[in-house]
């Protein structure tokens, strides 16, 4: 799903790249380097390693600020191989989440923040990971006054767009950034303040988004989408549009 630059424009002014410096663990790893995806499922099936997966879980959902790049390296694209990761799959509680600004964000309530915050969290038991939807409870939080929440995921969401950008330079084929599901492609634009054409598909694994104007020399960014792919299933269900919109702008579907 493309989410409104509009989104962006008001939540992102918070963003800051690599909010915090990094740890002395991820100063020693020279980035961007794509995802070792052997390496990470070892690391994560390993339960006497710190990065097992149900220890590292815990720890985010829990709103620890403390994990690392490294961390959510291998939260981000552990997340792959988890029952709980179904890309070709939008909780119910997403379609929800979207109503809630049909009438646009100068006219929330305290009530329609407090709904946000619900249906957001519904997303995250299977979608933990979307950075617009952290990006929207960062926003609802900091709507209420509830700073500790809103600082929560504002750090989270600077740590995963840090995640997906340490995975390549996006502006080859060869070192794409890469995600776990399509609508991570279009947020990372959005929070960059980019405009995008239409995508066209490159290779098995690879999708390249133009610009409609260049970010200083670059003309467009690569993405990875392989570990959706794994997960494709025989027949896709009929993409319909869901009407919604905000100021004119249609809002769509995330797959």
């Amino acid at each position: 799903m493309k989410r409104t630059m509009r989104y962006w424009a008001v939540l992102g002014l918070m963003i800051l790249w690599g909010a915090g410096g990094l740890s002395a663990q991820d100063q020693e790893t020279e980035y961007p380097q794509a995802p070792d995806n052997e390496a990470i499922l070892k690391a994560i099936l390993d339960i006497d390693s710190p990065l097992y997966y149900p220890v590292l879980m815990t720890r985010y959902r829990a709103g620890d600020t403390t994990l690392t790049l490294n961390d959510y390296r291998h939260l981000y694209y552990g997340y792959a191989w988890q029952p709980e990761y179904k890309p070709f799959e939008t909780p119910s509680a997403d379609f929800k989440l979207l109503e809630e600004f049909d009438h646009g964000l100068d006219s929330l309530t305290t009530e329609d923040c407090e709904r946000i915050i619900k249906f957001a969290n519904e997303v995250m038991k299977t979608e933990p990971f979307h950075p617009s939807t952290v990006n929207f409870l960062a926003f609802a939080y900091g709507a209420l006054g509830d700073t500790l929440n809103e600082r929560i995921n504002y750090h989270r969401l600077n740590m995963l767009l840090e995640t997906i950008r340490s995975s390549g330079t996006g502006i080859r084929e060869n070192s794409p950034w890469h995600i776990l599901y399509y609508s991570d492609a279009t947020d990372v634009l959005a929070s960059m303040n980019l405009l995008y054409g239409k995508n066209t598909v490159v290779s098995r694994t690879t999708e390249y988004f133009p610009l409609h104007q260049r970010n200083g020399k670059i003309r467009g960014y690569y993405f990875n989408f392989e570990r959706i792919y794994w997960y494709r299933p025989d027949k896709l269900p009929e993409k319909k549009p869901t009407g919604w919109g905000i100021n004119g702008i249609p809002l769509k579907k995330r797959r």
